[in-house]
């Protein structure tokens, strides 16, 4: 679990909403996105939801499981061009 590396940063029930709101979020993600179908793209995606929620929770405080997934859901949704070779965030002008 990508968030466990952070558990010293968190109090037990944080980390276990955090916790929570990665898996209620990425399952999700896998079941709508069958693009996710490599682990390399698996293991970008999973990075990168592991990181929108950490952000929400330490730059917005957020805690709340269902405020933490729909904030990454938001911030994910220009991710879902991964296309075969995109792996980081489109460049804008």
């Amino acid at each position: 679990m990508p968030l466990r590396e952070y558990a010293a940063f968190f109090a037990p029930e944080d980390l276990k909403n955090l916790t929570d709101a990665f898996d209620v979020t990425w399952q999700e993600l896998s079941a709508a996105h069958p693009e996710l179908n490599t682990e390399e793209k698996v293991a970008l995606m999973k990075k990168k939801l592991a990181h929108r929620i950490l952000v929400s929770a330490t730059a917005g405080g957020v805690r709340d499981v269902d405020t933490l997934k729909e904030q990454a859901l938001r911030s994910l949704g220009g991710d879902f061009r991964l296309g075969e070779e995109q792996t980081s965030a489109p460049e804008t002008e």
